[in-house]
């Protein structure tokens, strides 16, 4: 069996779970601090991630909902990359666990676990990118928040 390692990210937001949630699931809205997608919150529901073009990778990421707990929890499988994709690892196929749980005054605890890396060498620049992604998007979530819930998009 492959030895595998995982990246747990955690932040709060100043938003209540039902912005954060929806902000998770409607794929307008992820859009914004995410990815492109077509996600719907649904068991079994295969959704595409659109990334950006990578040397002769066409930036598609095939997705599965795996788990959902309505305004908790989103589990997903997240696949992609080429053969010739070597700055990225190749492939990845990871699964990512987003969990949100309400804090006092209205704020949202975002829990985000991405599993599967693989723990070879080949593997530590798309672990590393991950990394920093994971930082990344809980940042943009935080920063964007704000204006999707003004303008309800």
């Amino acid at each position: 069996m492959t030895e595998t390692r995982s990246i747990t990210t955690d932040k709060e937001l100043d938003h209540p779970v039902d912005a954060v949630w929806r902000a998770m699931t409607d794929s307008e809205w992820l859009a914004v601090w995410f990815f492109p997608n077509d996600i719907k919150p649904v068991e079994k529901h295969s959704f595409t991630i659109w990334s950006r073009p990578i040397e002769r990778w066409d930036g598609e990421f095939q997705c599965k909902v795996l788990e959902v707990e309505d305004r908790k929890m989103l589990k997903f499988s997240w696949k992609g990359g080429h053969e010739e994709l070597k700055a990225f690892g190749h492939y990845m196929d990871v699964v990512v666990t987003w969990t949100i749980s309400e804090l006092p005054g209205g704020h949202t605890h975002f829990h985000f676990v991405q599993e599967g890396i693989e723990a070879a060498p080949a593997a530590d620049a798309l672990y590393d990118i991950m990394v920093k992604g994971a930082d990344s998007v809980l940042r943009s979530l935080a920063k964007r928040l704000p204006d999707l819930l003004e303008h309800d998009a």
